[in-house]
């Protein structure tokens, strides 16, 4: 729904306006890019993923590139078609699945986000020919990895929960800092405060706002003034302790995915 939070969605036409059909048609290989869309007010960034986007996940209206497209005749499935072309495996001289790879490295550099940032803003990433290709693939991979795996990731090493209460709640109303600046504490809930986070954390950026601070934004109990619905995050999963998880788990994706980032080698490119 927005970057690292999940909702369930009902994948039907009568609540989805907008249904793409090769979500429902996604076999064993689900996983995919997402990016800002043309058009989009905020700086460029990418993340990927392997469940349905919400349209408005990313600024300017979601753009996805699947790893590959799914036809449907509308009798029936003609199968998935990978959407990497012999052409681009030739040219990049690398095989198929290092494409997807070699790809997400690019899209997290920040010389390629800088280089093109203005063109990013107008037209679709185009992915040019580096020097030093194996470690961007080496790279890419890992932050893929990373990403997709971003439920599962241990506490950061020095963060610290600090509990004043020897039943404790779980449940979230809104995280918050203790004020404004302090970004080194969140208080989670009455009973839970996570102490020592590494400030460097939030410069990890998705869609113009640190992962973590997207955490903090949707994990927060909202009702709805004209519907008076209530979005309750607490009853997205049985696991009680599964934002308080995910909050640790997201500061160190931040950590590692800025430790990976400034692992990338010079960007060079191959005329």
């Amino acid at each position: 729904y927005r970057p690292f939070t999940k909702k369930y969605l009902y994948y039907g036409d009568k609540l989805v306006d907008y249904r793409r059909h090769y979500y429902k048609n996604m076999y064993e290989d689900k996983n995919m890019i997402a990016t800002l869309g043309v058009g989009a007010k905020r700086d460029f960034s990418a993340l990927a993923m392997n469940v349905i986007p919400d349209s408005g996940m990313m600024d300017g209206r979601t753009q996805v590139y699947l790893n590959y497209n799914y036809e449907d005749s509308g009798i029936l499935d003609q199968g998935k078609i990978s959407n990497i072309t012999r052409k681009v495996i030739k040219n990049f001289n690398i095989s198929e699945e290092d494409v997807h790879y070699y790809v997400y490295g690019v899209l997290n550099s920040a010389p390629y986000i800088n280089k093109y940032k203005n063109e990013l803003k107008k037209d679709f990433p185009h992915i040019p020919l580096l020097k030093d290709k194996e470690k961007y693939i080496e790279i890419g991979r890992r932050l893929y990895n990373l990403h997709l795996n971003y439920e599962n990731q241990p506490s950061w090493s020095g963060v610290e929960l600090v509990i004043s209460n020897s039943n404790p709640s779980y449940r979230v109303t809104k995280m918050k800092h203790p004020k404004k600046g302090v970004l080194d504490t969140i208080i989670y809930n009455e009973n839970i405060t996570i102490t020592n986070i590494p400030e460097k954390a939030y410069e990890y950026v998705v869609n113009g706002r640190p992962a973590i601070e997207w955490i903090i934004d949707q994990y927060r109990i909202k009702t709805d003034k004209k519907s008076g619905i209530t979005d309750d995050p607490n009853e997205f999963s049985d696991n009680p302790k599964y934002i308080l998880n995910l909050l640790l788990s997201v500061i160190t994706v931040s950590m590692k995915t800025l430790k990976l980032i400034e692992e990338l080698p010079e960007f060079e490119l191959i005329d």
